[in-house]
């Protein structure tokens, strides 16, 4: 409600989930998936599992554009060693020049979208900004986080809670030596200035592990 969603939207999209997941996990190897098949899987009638089906191919396309790139332009900033400094900490970068520029970053991770056109999209979402020495931009954050747009806010929020749900499904099927890292953390009664700390000590030492776990990959992927 509070992102203007009715329980009509919510509900269209609960019934594009459940046929998607019926068509990808419930077939049946070697035959074709009916329309009467995922209506009985569902619970759904079979007109709507037509509906939904032809406005899945025609209609449902993939965020493109400048979004994606954007992203691309961020990851490569923070994990290219060219625009890293010496503690592997993503440079303020001159908006021109042949190498370490914003421009070069642009170049080679936003494909045909141009530099100016990325600065524009990192600086309205508020991921990056010019500095006050001007012709230079700077990363205000540690990923991807689109702090100035609700929609790109939902959609990777959206994300992280179907991962959360994925591992949660997955532990509750396998056997304990295939199960996922899931924990939780509880304390009762803690102290309202103690949690005020806790938010920033485990803010810090969570960016700090996933920063650690991507050079890792990073790493090892290189060496593959």
């Amino acid at each position: 409600m509070r992102n203007e969603i009715s329980h009509g939207e919510f509900a269209e999209f609960a019934k594009r989930a459940y046929m998607e997941v019926a068509y990808e996990h419930f077939s049946i190897p070697g035959r074709k998936t009916t329309y009467s098949r995922v209506a009985i899987l569902t619970g759904l009638n079979r007109k709507e599992i037509v509906r939904l089906t032809q406005q899945s191919a025609s209609e449902i396309q993939p965020r493109k554009g400048t979004t994606n790139r954007a992203l691309r332009v961020v990851t490569g900033w923070l994990n290219d060693p060219e625009f890293l400094d010496k503690e592997k900490q993503p440079k303020i970068l001159p908006i021109k020049g042949a190498s370490a520029s914003f421009n070069a970053l642009a170049v080679r991770y936003s494909g045909d979208i141009t530099a100016r056109a990325i600065l524009e999209e990192l600086k309205r979402i508020g991921v990056a900004k010019i500095t006050a020495e001007k012709d230079l931009v700077q990363l205000l954050s540690c990923g991807y986080i689109p702090h100035d747009d609700k929609p790109e806010q939902i959609e990777i929020m959206s994300i992280s809670a179907a991962d959360l749900l994925e591992t949660a499904a997955h532990n509750l099927e396998h056997k304990k030596e295939e199960l996922r890292f899931q924990r939780q953390l509880i304390h009762r009664d803690v102290p309202e200035n103690v949690v005020k700390e806790f938010k920033v000590y485990s803010h810090h030492k969570s960016s700090a592990l996933l920063s650690d776990l991507n050079q890792w990959l990073i790493q090892r992927m290189s060496q593959s």
